[in-house]
């Protein structure tokens, strides 16, 4: 982490020292573009001296306002004793220079010296025809001046943007690869890893993803491993079944009384609900794998199929089974699978609603998923239980009172399918009473 920190730090000071440099280059470089050349000033200052020694001030300034229009910037011009000869004054001032009166000039106070940007101005000295010494100091128009505090305030909010948008490049890339992975291997495709260059780095994030990678393999390795138990066990126990249910058959036939029938019968009867059980286990373990197999389902006959297999079993009840909705008329899953989960959750909605009860199955299309609501007028299940429902084996007390004769795996193997297909399972009472089971399944 501190190797992380450094390399942020040092990131962010780079990119900085490197917007300034880009400055103070652009600076000098604006500098040296925007001088004129010495030999070009040394020859107007030589002809602006001559002018004023030979016509007075006022032909000076006026060939001074020449020069600056062609030059686009500001001449002012020194006396050797301090006295600027180009700055302007009143009108009346104007009018004294017009005479010469030089004794007048003379008893007038110093005026003050204008102010300079001895960064930007160019200084030059002449050498007059009597031998006096003037300074000429050039500098460009301010308009013209690109480099400023303003400019170099923009400069620097682009460069702290730009740092700071290679920073979250920086950041973020690896997060988000990280979150992808994460949210693969949340949705039961274990083989989900990191690569490329994100595992080779000498930082956190690298460490970071080396520790998903070593997690995402333990995790696969002891998920597989609860899969071959659960199949092996699964597998063993079904041959000593065998075996009863054989020992029993002879038993019955042989030594069978009529005392003994009634006790035969249970057993019989308790090794088939083993043998369920176990087939169930089997199913809920092979589902940890999802293997599906996907095609184009026809929604409405496939639906339908499934909905009468379901009413003739529960033909004495008394019940009906009313399917609600036409659209969406196809989608992309398992429809073997599918069906079974689908089953589960009739069967057991009818079950639940009793004698003369209703079902309804409300197929509808939210977004790019099909939604399948097996809706009951039963009793419900209390709210802290609507979760636990979907878990392997759990089942409410009111279903045990029931004797209803699951084991809590119907579900939960729905529950199973439905993530396989990257859709999701949820149950909520109805405010008119009874339960609702929605299934919500990507349309491709």
């Amino acid at each position: 982490m501190r190797h992380t920190f450094f390399r942020v730090f040092l990131m962010i000071l780079v990119a900085n020292i490197a917007v300034v440099g880009a400055g103070m280059m652009l600076v000098e470089f604006t500098e040296k573009h925007n001088k004129v050349p010495e030999s070009l000033l040394s020859k107007v200052g030589i002809e602006l001296i001559e002018r004023y020694e030979k016509y007075g001030l006022r032909a000076l300034r006026d060939e001074v306002r020449k020069v600056e229009r062609k030059l686009d910037g500001r001449i002012a011009l020194f006396q050797e004793n301090g006295l600027p000869l180009t700055q302007r004054s009143d009108r009346d001032s104007r009018e004294r220079d017009d005479h010469h009166d030089e004794q007048d000039k003379d008893r007038r106070p110093p005026p003050a010296m204008p102010s300079i940007d001895e960064r930007s101005a160019q200084f030059l000295q002449i050498r007059g025809g009597d031998g006096s010494q003037y300074l000429l100091v050039f500098r460009q128009r301010p308009q013209s001046d690109l480099v400023g505090p303003h400019f170099f305030m923009g400069l620097f909010f682009v460069g702290v943007l730009l740092s700071s948008g290679i920073l979250a490049w920086w950041l973020l890339t690896p997060l988000r690869k990280l979150r992808t992975a994460v949210t693969e291997f949340g949705r039961s495709d274990m083989s989900a890893r990191l690569s490329g260059r994100l595992i080779k780095r000498r930082d956190a994030f690298g460490d970071l993803a080396r520790d998903f990678n070593d997690m995402s393999a333990r995790i696969e390795g002891l998920m597989n491993s609860k899969e071959r138990l659960l199949r092996d066990v699964s597998h063993e126990l079904r041959t000593p079944l065998a075996r009863i249910e054989v020992a029993l058959t002879i038993a019955e036939d042989r030594h069978g009384q009529p005392a003994q029938e009634k006790y035969l019968s249970r057993i019989r009867s308790e090794l088939h609900e083993l043998d369920e059980l176990i087939g169930q286990v089997l199913s809920l373990s092979r589902l940890e794998a999802a293997s599906l197999k996907k095609q184009t389902i026809e929604v409405l006959p496939w639906l339908d199929s499934i909905i009468d297999d379901v009413a003739f079993e529960c033909q004495l009840k008394n019940l009906s089974i009313e399917r609600v909705g036409d659209k969406p008329t196809q989608f992309i899953g398992d429809p073997l699978q599918l069906r079974h989960a689908i089953e589960n959750v009739l069967r057991n909605a009818c079950f639940y609603v009793g004698q003369e009860g209703q079902v309804q199955v409300d197929l509808s299309q939210q977004g790019d998923y099909v939604q399948i609501a097996i809706k009951d007028n039963g009793p419900g299940v209390e709210e802290d239980k609507l979760e636990k429902i979907f878990h392997a084996f759990y089942r409410s007390s009111d279903a045990r009172e029931a004797h209803s004769g699951g084991y809590g795996v119907g579900l939960a193997i729905a529950k199973r399918i439905v993530d396989a297909h990257h859709g999701s399972l949820q149950a909520y009472n109805r405010d008119t009473g009874g339960l609702a089971v929605v299934f919500s399944l990507p349309i491709n």
